[in-house]
């Protein structure tokens, strides 16, 4: 009420916002201020101006409707309404399927209010699923470095896909349509950062194994690692399900030697749980149905077919 109030510049215009009467509202601010001692708001022929005290007190007030907001929309999970389908707050991988899953949410909860935060690495992820901070999480993880999830969550595996590496159009190997990972030895790398342990030692161990340290010369977003490879100036790794990008080709690794798996994961108690099995279905459906988007990855799988393993 203090906020409306403030906000309008006028009891009048809080009430009609509050849908009380005003007579009432006027009743229920003097009850607060009553409480607190002194006026909160001056009122005059040009409506309501906060006092100091009700300044400092609207500074307050403010942090705790949206504090308020947030605890209603966390206990509506365990008791919706009947007619009513819980908020689901979904942590996201900086991965495609984040896209494929907000297609698949709409699609099947069209009622449902959606909230999607992509984190930059997922380490964060499993520990707000455990915390119940949110509801769903789209997550990946590579050999060796697989995922457990933590109490009171659910993980379920949606596709296992491989990782292409992007170069300029001009770059020798461009004219290749599978390329040996060893052959990019003596190349710059550009590699998103900050980049989390797991990948990060899987990438510098499989290119060890293929007889070379790889040279990361630039620690960058996606976004400026692409205009690099644009220039010339390096190679970086892609998702086969990326989309072409302009003066970039993207080649396979022969035999796939870097590979990882698309993860979906919710808290066993909330919203989610009613839905799991179709989600993780259209899911499915929805990223082997992308994938053939991608031409790169289309015709890769027709050589190939999908990978079975991590």
């Amino acid at each position: 009420m203090l906020c409306a109030i403030a906000d309008s510049g006028s009891i009048s215009r809080a009430a009609a916002t509050l849908k009380m009467s005003q007579p009432a509202l006027t009743a229920q601010l003097r009850r607060i201020e009553q409480m607190f001692g002194d006026p909160l708001f001056d009122r005059g022929p040009d409506g309501a101006r906060p006092t100091r005290l009700g300044e400092w007190l609207l500074v307050r007030s403010r942090s705790l409707v949206s504090a308020v907001d947030e605890l209603e929309r966390t206990a509506r999970r365990y008791t919706p309404p009947p007619d009513e389908i819980a908020p689901i707050r979904v942590g996201c991988a900086p991965t495609r399927l984040r896209i494929y899953l907000a297609r698949t949410l709409r699609q099947l909860l069209p009622g449902a209010e959606i909230r999607l935060l992509t984190e930059q690495t997922i380490d964060t992820l499993p520990r707000l699923l455990e915390s119940e901070r949110i509801e769903l999480a789209t997550l990946d993880d590579y050999p060796d470095h697989r995922l457990s999830p933590p109490p009171g969550a659910v993980y379920t595996a949606i596709a296992v896909e491989p990782l292409f590496v992007g170069l300029p159009s001009n770059h020798p190997l461009a004219e290749r349509q599978e390329i040996e990972l060893r052959d990019l030895a003596e190349e710059d790398w550009a590699l998103p950062t900050p980049l989390e342990s797991g990948p990060r030692e899987y990438f510098w161990s499989t290119c060890t194994r293929h007889g070379f340290t790889p040279r990361v010369a630039y620690g960058v977003n996606l976004e400026v690692g692409v205009d690099l490879v644009a220039e010339g100036r390096c190679v970086s790794l892609f998702q086969a399900t990326a989309p072409g990008r302009e003066g970039i080709v993207i080649r396979p690794l022969i035999d796939s030697p870097l590979r990882f798996r698309h993860l979906i994961g919710w808290t066993a108690p909330g919203p989610i749980s009613a839905h799991a099995d179709d989600l993780v279905r259209v899911l499915t459906t929805t990223y082997w149905t992308e994938s053939q988007r991608a031409p790169a990855y289309r015709h890769w799988l027709e050589r190939h077919g999908p990978l079975k393993q991590l």
